[in-house]
């Protein structure tokens, strides 16, 4: 099957200009799973559901995650039509499945939308963990030949997870559990992975020991970080304590 197979147009409401429209998503079971990156990144098989996670309404430029496409407060509305609505011009094309720079020019709307909305720190978060994933599976869709880019996107993804994980310390001290519909456990799980991946060392043996002291902390958990532990010791040198 081709990506355009796993996908279909899925209709919408616009809560800023309740226009209708149709975005194209992921059908239900067509993404197969591979494995699972050390940030608990998924891979899937034939296609990169990334993609397809930001909804943009065509009319009026609004941009989200789905989960927070909905979550508009009226005052979030009036600012999203007088800072983006009045002076959208955008022309879209009728695909029937999105490479990697739509997905990328949609996921910026999406950034411009929640800097609008004065997003959470953990919404800014979340956008920027899916784009640092984005990157990075664009970046590994590349022929070995284009080094260059490669390069490039790398560095891209590398930057989003920074910043990634700057919203989300923030969010942790500020905003209550469930994050990112994420709880507790879940969400420290992600710091310390995120950790790891960007060899933040330090931080990331904070996390890990917050997460082995949690009583709500199952085997298969503790067993994560303890591979997260072997993994982060063995990249710099270190010998298991």
């Amino acid at each position: 099957m081709s990506e355009a197979d796993k996908v279909f147009k899925k209709s919408y409401k616009c809560p800023i200009c309740d226009s209708n429209f149709k975005s194209l998503t992921v059908k239900q079971g067509k993404a197969r799973m591979i494995d699972t990156d050390i940030d608990l990144k998924v891979n899937y098989r034939d296609i990169e559901p990334l993609k397809y996670d930001i909804i943009l309404c065509p009319v009026c430029g609004y941009a989200a995650l789905e989960r927070y496409f909905d979550r508009v407060s009226a005052f979030q509305r009036k600012n999203i039509i007088d800072k983006i609505c009045q002076s959208f011009r955008y022309v879209f094309e009728d695909k029937d499945e999105f490479d990697y720079d739509d997905a990328i020019t949609r996921y910026k709307f999406a950034f411009l939308t929640s800097q609008v909305k004065m997003s959470k720190h953990s919404e800014f978060g979340f956008l920027c963990l899916k784009m640092g994933w984005l990157y990075r599976s664009y970046a590994n869709s590349l022929d070995e030949k284009m080094q260059k880019k490669k390069a490039e996107l790398k560095e891209q993804e590398k930057n989003y997870l920074n910043n990634a994980f700057n919203y989300f310390e923030t969010a942790r001290a500020k905003e209550q559990s469930p994050i990112c519909g994420m709880d507790e456990l879940t969400f420290d799980t992600l710091l310390a992975s995120l950790c790891v991946e960007l060899q933040k060392k330090e931080e990331a043996k904070k996390y890990m020991s917050i997460i082995l002291s949690n009583r709500n902390a199952t085997k298969r958990v503790k067993d994560k970080i303890f591979d997260l532990k072997e993994l982060l010791d063995s990249e710099n040198g270190e010998d298991e304590e």
